[in-house]
């Protein structure tokens, strides 16, 4: 019989990568959202608890809250003969960009998972949690639920039918996180999303999204950020997303090698080789661009991280 009670870590992760709208993801070290499940009889799935960064804003209905959705999802597709109880510690904002609802539907449908007798593969968990994005955020998305439950680079082979791959990041790959105290709700921020693309434009998204897998592969961390580059999805949402221009020339003065907003925003994410930089300088610049025009905001220097785990 499988344990009664799990805690699981579940990260921030970064959807996009600049060239990979809704196909790349990459998971980071910290921060990370905690969710912790137990059985319990009745056949359904209960949130007893929601606190930490901006708790009172998270319903507690479990289909509409991003943990209980995706619990509730593994325990149907295992066709579990119990339920569970659930509570969750926000250690990311939401509205960050960052993956605040996935890192929570990923923590939910790992943790059900831990929990069965007769686990799911990893590959089905994912699944399970972009259909609690779904519910939540809008639309069926697995960029940042794939991460953040498999860990590392993550890109989505295709979405019918679902298939996901995973691949460790280079160990110099460095990430500065910046976000900036604005919101940016994500289904808004898809609205303003083109729904048409030049062809131009898309086969410079191709080209620019394949060298960044060839950088992952070949280690090389000044061609990954080179190839992030957008021209489709970030312009559009940039007049959400005050002083994002700003702040990307900053990090890339200091010594980013790449700049690229953290999904919907407004997180602006910089990478950076750990074996040329600690990324302070980096850091130091971006933060300095919000806080000179009178914006908080909260950083973090950190790296690609290993995915949901057990603690």
């Amino acid at each position: 019989m499988a344990v009664d009670k799990v805690k699981v870590a579940s990260p921030a992760t970064l959807s996009n990568l600049g060239s990979g709208f809704d196909v790349f993801g990459l998971a980071l070290d910290e921060p990370y959202d905690e969710v912790e499940a137990r059985r319990i009889d009745e056949r359904r799935v209960i949130i007893e608890r929601i606190d930490g960064w901006g708790a009172k804003s998270i319903t507690t209905d479990p289909l509409r809250n991003s943990a209980g959705a995706a619990a509730l999802a593994v325990l149907q597709r295992a066709k579990a003969d119990f339920g569970l109880a659930i509570s969750i510690k926000k250690g990311i904002r939401p509205c960050s960009g960052i993956g605040s609802s996935g890192a929570s539907a990923a923590g939910g449908a790992y943790a059900a998972n831990l929990l069965l007798d007769q686990p799911l593969p990893l590959e089905e968990v994912v699944y399970c949690a972009a259909k609690a994005e779904e519910a939540t955020a809008g639309s069926f998305h697995a960029d940042n639920v794939g991460p953040a439950v498999m860990g590392g680079f993550t890109l989505i082979k295709s979405y019918r039918p679902f298939r996901i791959l995973r691949m460790d990041p280079p160990a110099d790959l460095g990430v500065v996180v910046t976000m900036p105290d604005i919101l940016v709700n994500t289904k808004e921020a898809r609205k303003v999303l083109p729904q048409q693309v030049d062809l131009k434009s898309m086969v410079f998204e191709i080209g620019n999204a394949s060298a960044l897998v060839l950088g992952m592969c070949r280690g090389d961390v000044g061609l990954i950020g080179d190839s992030m580059q957008d021209i489709i999805v970030e312009p559009a949402r940039a007049p959400l997303n005050p002083h994002l221009r700003e702040a990307q020339q900053a990090a890339r003065d200091a010594g980013a090698s790449g700049t690229f907003l953290g999904g919907s925003g407004p997180c602006v994410i910089a990478i950076f080789d750990r074996t040329q930089t600690d990324g302070r300088d980096i850091e130091r610049a971006v933060r300095a661009v919000y806080e000179n025009n009178g914006i908080k905001c909260n950083s973090w220097v950190t790296s690609a991280g290993l995915g949901c785990r057990r603690i």
